[in-house]
């Protein structure tokens, strides 16, 4: 399920204690772009398995249908991306950094959508409420979506972008673009899981 998220600008990055998301920058998403409503499903995943263009992983093989894959690789991902295009015929890939971050934002400017403190049962992580499980991470949907109607962008599990790593944002890109570099080896997470603190 895709929602279609509209153009805009927004502050990416924080002045908090981590010097990885310095400085903040505006960047301006100029094109609409769709993205998930939920994160890849263990049945969406159980589906490219099964056509054998993804591979199976082990730590997900008793999880429910609708829970959120979770334990693969950017490389993994990457061969999902290509089997749900070729499937489909409609061109899928990993959102960039800042395209994350924006909708993941839902249009707010607070450290989480729905505010600056975390909130019990707002998300899925160790301290933030029920349905909290040390196992593994709630289904999908299990938590209100924010503004763009997106599920899960905090904790749940954590969610691979298109972008390189980098130190920090000097000199990030500010239109929203993938900011790539030849031979790149480590990849961005974002999101945190359900194992972490709030």
């Amino acid at each position: 399920v895709l929602h279609n998220v509209a153009p805009g600008s927004f502050t990416m990055g924080s002045n908090g204690g981590d010097p990885t998301e310095k400085p903040p920058h505006r960047v301006a998403i100029a094109q609409p772009f769709a993205i998930g409503k939920y994160e890849v499903t263990v049945e969406q995943w159980g589906a490219c398995a099964d056509a054998g263009a993804c591979p199976r992983i082990a730590t997900v093989a008793s999880a429910p249908r609708n829970a959120p894959m979770r334990d693969v690789s950017w490389d993994d991902a990457q061969q999902y991306l290509a089997w749900l295009s070729k499937t489909t015929g409609k061109h899928y890939r990993l959102p960039t950094e800042a395209e994350w971050e924006y909708a993941a934002r839902g249009g707010t400017s607070t450290l989480y959508w729905w505010g600056d403190q975390m909130r019990k049962g707002t998300a899925n992580c160790k301290d933030c409420g029920d349905p909290w499980s040390a196992d593994a991470p709630a289904n999908v949907g299990s938590f209100a979506p924010n503004a763009f109607g997106l599920h899960d962008v905090n904790g749940s599990v954590w969610e691979w972008v298109a972008d390189c790593w980098h130190i920090s944002y000097k000199n990030a890109p500010v239109d929203g673009r993938a900011w790539d570099e030849p031979g790149c080896s480590v990849r961005v997470i974002r999101g945190g899981s359900w194992l972490e603190g709030a």
